[in-house]
């Protein structure tokens, strides 16, 4: 997953957020050029000379030890008229390896977002390009539970009182056998050529209404809201070559996935809030869109996959009078791939709960310890032990933490001094191959430091 939003429910509303830092107009909105971005540089050991990891045995994990990862925003904002606004917003990622990590003058670059958006009346926008498109998240799991998609396409949003409806539609295409393949074949006049012999763009479509059930208005106080939200995608037919040049059908295949959220904010200082989630997916949207489907079904589909999963996001705050508060993150989660195999290992139940109480020390420094445990229950026996196992790991970590720009619980940037435990079961550990010499380790540590940034950041907001 990418990097991780500021945007608590607390922050949905403009009249709420922070808004983007540049030169602006007598309204108070942004003219002209903006730079904004996300950032998290890590650097530690885990104490046997190694480099750290994250670990995990589900779909999400504890966001205390992750990759460095750096996103630059680029925006332009412009008031046509009175009526009429828009801005453009170019965002570029760095993944993964530094240079001082490899020594080698290369990265991995991608184009996270490239869209236009038009704004009329406060009341209605429109958007086209490519998108990072999100909605809240749980930020100590580091995960969107509902619309969380990377699309090509177009959007519309409308917004009134209370109220605001949001669809679009777009497209993206994963460079893997189940989307794109090339192949070379021989050309009369050049000898040989490459051409593309499967090439199924995946649908995405969604929408989404989102009601204030309790809107205190200027006046502040307790708020909440109700989201509705629903997803569609598909891909169409094709045909796979295989190594011994045979070729393997795959047909179309597609997906839905509904979901809903809870949320209420303004019930204490801050960014205190509390965020319930819950979704169900079907087919082809019980994978990740960035995800290569797996356990098919034996005509190659995903039709007969779902997931189900709830989850929590919440945070609670308090003024230096009072220098405590926590955020929690926690999520349930049922799998069932598509091959129809009844004790796989592949499907089954997992679960994860994050607490990360703190205290404020001063208005700069804060003492936190992130604690969290994780379990998977997998139907089908480990294939190396020849047994049911469930992984599971529990992780602790205390932290001091530097908040040069104040001590709110989503203020950025954080400096942080961390020391991390992970403690492994025999079924966490097996999930490393035989030979991997992590298989021997059931006690990782990590000791190091994490610099975290965001400001304008335009795919969290």
């Amino acid at each position: 997953m990418g990097a991780t939003s500021a945007r608590p429910a607390a922050a949905q509303s403009p009249s709420t957020g922070k808004g983007p830092i540049g030169v602006e107009t007598a309204d108070g909105e942004p003219e002209g050029f903006v730079f904004g971005g996300y950032g998290r540089i890590v650097a530690g050991s885990d104490l046997e000379g190694g480099t750290p990891e994250p670990q995990r045995v589900g779909i999400f994990g504890a966001r205390v030890v992750e990759p460095s990862y750096v996103e630059l925003d680029l925006y332009y904002f412009r008031r046509y008229s009175k009526r009429i606004r828009w801005r453009t917003v170019t965002t570029m990622a760095f993944a993964n390896q530094l240079f001082h990590e490899n020594g080698e003058f290369d990265v991995e670059l991608a184009l996270r977002n490239a869209f236009v958006e038009a704004v009329i009346d406060d009341r209605v926008g429109f958007w086209m390009g490519s998108r990072n498109y999100r909605g809240d998240n749980i930020y100590l799991l580091d995960v969107w539970p509902l619309d969380d998609l990377n699309t090509v396409g177009a959007g519309v949003w409308w917004s009134r009182g209370a109220l605001e409806a949001r669809a679009h539609a777009g497209f993206n295409r994963l460079a893997n056998d189940f989307q794109f393949q090339e192949t070379d074949v021989l050309d009369s006049r050049f000898g040989a050529a490459t051409i593309t012999q499967l090439d199924r763009q995946r649908f995405l479509g969604s929408a989404s209404v989102e009601a204030r059930v309790l809107d205190p208005g200027a006046a502040g106080g307790p708020s909440a809201k109700v989201k509705l939200y629903g997803e569609a995608t598909a891909v169409g037919d094709g045909e796979l070559l295989l190594d011994d040049d045979s070729i393997e059908p795959l047909p179309a295949t597609a997906g839905f996935r509904v979901g809903a959220q809870l949320g209420a904010w303004g019930f204490g200082p801050g960014a205190s809030h509390v965020n319930l989630f819950a979704r169900y997916s079907r087919g082809l949207s019980a994978f990740d869109e960035l995800e290569t489907p797996f356990g098919l079904a034996p005509d190659n589909s995903a039709d007969g996959a779902s997931e189900l999963l709830f989850a929590l996001g919440a945070a609670y705050e308090r003024p230096l009078d009072l220098p405590v508060g926590a955020q929690v993150g926690a999520y349930l989660r049922r799998f069932e791939d598509a091959d129809g195999i009844a004790d796989d290992p592949d499907d089954g139940w997992q679960y994860l709960v994050n607490v990360r109480p703190y205290v404020t020390a001063t208005e700069y420094l804060r003492a936190a310890i992130d604690v969290s445990y994780e379990r998977s229950f997998p139907r089908g026996i480990s294939p190396v032990l020849l047994e049911l196992v469930e992984p599971g790991i529990f992780q602790v970590a205390p932290m001091l933490i530097l908040t040069p720009d104040g001590p709110g619980i989503y203020d950025r940037p954080h400096l942080r001094l961390v020391y991390r435990a992970a403690f492994l079961n025999e079924g966490a550990l097996d999930q490393f191959v035989p030979d991997d010499p992590r298989r021997n380790d059931d006690t990782v540590h990590f000791l190091g430091f994490i610099a975290e940034w965001w400001l304008n950041s335009s795919s969290y907001r």
